[in-house]
């Protein structure tokens, strides 16, 4: 079944809680979106907050560079 979502500071939260899980979201670019992407969820812009928490996600599943 599909998971509905809404563009909320509550679910930038649960992205953010998601990622903070993944062994990628050490890496420098993916801590600097989850940071731009919480500070646009915090000054009320979730939407565009969701999406750099998303992009994260996929950069943080992506194998790390050696």
């Amino acid at each position: 079944m599909p998971q509905v979502t809404s563009d909320s500071r509550e679910y930038c939260v649960e992205l953010a809680d998601r990622l903070g899980a993944m062994p990628g979201a050490r890496q420098e670019s993916v801590r600097r979106l989850v940071e731009d992407g919480m500070r646009l969820c915090d000054n009320g812009h979730p939407r565009t907050g969701v999406a750099k928490l998303r992009r994260a996600i996929r950069a943080a599943q992506a194998p790390e560079p050696r």
